[in-house]
């Protein structure tokens, strides 16, 4: 199978993350159930990012350039997780996660417009396969798309950006160091709007406090910094098509944790954006 050959380290690493990121969606619907969504964001990267900041220390002192990079990259981290955090309330995981793999048709969009060229007819191909598959899963029996859906692909849109960004930073920073001080501003832009916002409560039952830490450690701090450190040999397009595996690890971990079994219609949607993924 000629294919495996072209499988390099740098796609193992970002279907690990993937892998990492499917676990995001049982964690999320976990936490909400005892905490504010914004709350949650807060408290996943302010553990994360001192962690991360302990076991690297010397290494990822960033300069100002990094600083500014993280700024940035922290603000789209804080934005997808808000807009899947409040998703998440009112969207089954599983639907949230393929929702969240629209990313893989964004990310080439969104490349194009900053580059200025036009994609190629297959990536156009497949966006609108993409687009398809989001029509059949969120549109509603009046035509319209719930809340809940509009939030999960706005939390895509972001991540798709923050894709795109990341590669660009690549071309100045130091991978590590960006990875680490992106999950700090994260948790600062998500403690200040949770303090403003919510009213946060921090004695939590036993499954919250498992959900916090398996999205500080696992999602956050293994899932952000394998992106990083893969995109350092990868290029958007293909981060984006590999970070479509996680809504096929999200819809099995959902089916195994919630009980969650979508209904054809979905099924039909997801399976438009799995073709979109394939042929991308």
């Amino acid at each position: 199978m000629k294919w495996i050959g072209k499988i390099s380290k740098s796609d193992l690493i970002m279907a690990s993350a993937a892998f990492a990121w499917g676990f995001s969606y049982i964690f999320m619907k976990l936490g909400l159930a005892s905490m504010a969504p914004l709350q949650l964001g807060f408290m996943r990267f302010a553990i994360a990012f001192p962690v991360l900041l302990l076991i690297f220390r010397k290494k990822v002192i960033p300069n100002r350039i990094e600083l500014r990079y993280s700024m940035l990259l922290g603000l789209f981290i804080f934005s997808l997780t808000a807009f899947y955090n409040f998703g998440l309330k009112t969207t089954e995981a599983s639907t949230a996660g393929f929702l969240a793999g629209t990313t893989v048709a964004m990310v080439p969009l969104i490349q194009g417009f900053l580059s200025r060229k036009i994609p190629k007819e297959k990536t156009l191909f497949c966006v609108l396969f993409a687009f398809g598959g989001i029509a059949v899963m969120s549109l509603s029996q009046n035509f319209s798309i719930a809340g809940g859906a509009w939030l999960c692909i706005g939390g895509a849109v972001s991540y798709a950006i923050q894709i795109v960004i990341t590669s660009r930073a690549l071309n100045r920073c130091r991978a590590l160091t960006i990875a680490v001080w992106q999950l700090g501003f994260a948790a600062l832009y998500c403690g200040i709007s949770s303090f403003l916002f919510e009213t946060a409560s921090y004695a939590l039952p036993l499954p919250g406090w498992g959900a916090v830490l398996g999205l500080a450690l696992l999602s956050s701090a293994y899932g952000y910094v394998a992106q990083t450190i893969a995109q350092k040999k990868v290029t958007p397009e293909r981060i984006g098509f590999l970070y479509a595996l996680e809504p096929v690890f999200c819809a099995i971990l959902a089916f195994l944790f919630f009980h969650e079994i979508m209904s054809l219609r979905e099924i039909i949607g997801a399976v438009l954006i799995v073709i979109s993924i394939v042929f991308g």
